[in-house]
């Protein structure tokens, strides 16, 4: 009889729970880091009437729904951003698990797309990609490699390949249309999708952010793109790059087949 331990069911509603838990963080890393404020102090606390947030109203999903989204001092709205997030954070954890069990690959995918979520969401508010969380990400990628799969070698090659292709790419562009085409920011998150993904997860995400930037600029512009607006291309990279995790292999495949 199998152990209630090693239930699958009992590590998926494990996983989900700690990835309520870090979606919950994700939200002060969201809201703090484009504001150059501290994550750990002071607590969270009502934007509204400036109250500490008592642990029994900062239950994840729970909370925001027994409160009905609102401060329970002042009655202050609560965006409901906090509730997809931590539910996104949740299903972060979920997807890690799927992809690569309990084990440090499934570890690995998890935290990836965990920042991966926290990056598209703060560079598609504000045009920024915190490099407190590049950067991090970088060393738990070249960490995990090690264990996860891809090996530090290859870790730290696609590391260097995936800043360095953007690096080429920024002053390329320069070169022809006389200013940087693409941020550090950029740079930073290209080298943390390499440390975790190798140099194919580069290349995938690559052309997928640019697919679906492109995408979004002709949407948003009606059928016409305007070459000098610029676009949260983080948040594109950030897609792209949990479809390669969890789906490359399979679109890779599928497209062997048309070929």
């Amino acid at each position: 009889m199998l152990n209630v331990v090693e239930s699958p069911w009992t590590i998926a509603a494990l996983a989900g729970w700690l990835g309520l838990c870090f979606g919950s963080f994700s939200n002060v890393l969201i809201h703090r880091l484009p504001r150059n404020e501290s994550v750990v102090r002071p607590r969270s606390h009502c934007p509204g009437c400036g109250k500490t947030v008592s642990w029994y109203d900062n239950i994840p999903v729970l909370s925001w729904i027994l409160l009905r989204g609102r401060c329970r001092g002042c009655g202050t709205p609560i965006s409901v951003r906090y509730l997809l997030v931590e539910v996104a954070g949740s299903g972060c954890f979920l997807a890690g698990w799927w992809f690569g069990g309990f084990s440090a690959a499934g570890l690995s995918a998890a935290i990836f797309l965990l920042l991966l979520l926290d990056i598209a969401i703060i560079d598609w508010q504000h045009m920024i990609i915190p490099h407190t969380l590049t950067l991090a990400g970088m060393i738990i990628g070249l960490l995990l490699g090690h264990f996860a799969g891809l090996g530090l070698d290859g870790a730290i090659l696609g590391l260097l390949v995936g800043s360095g292709s953007i690096l080429v790419v920024s002053y390329g562009y320069k070169f022809f249309r006389g200013v940087v085409g693409m941020g550090g920011g950029d740079v930073m998150l290209m080298g943390m999708v390499g440390a975790f993904l190798g140099i194919w997860g580069v290349l995938g995400t690559l052309f997928g952010g640019a697919l679906l930037g492109s995408v979004y600029a002709v949407t948003a512009g009606r059928g016409t793109v305007d070459g000098s607006a610029k676009l949260p291309f983080g948040t594109f990279l950030s897609l792209a790059a949990a479809i390669v995790l969890l789906f490359g292999g399979t679109i890779f495949r599928w497209y062997l087949t048309l070929v």
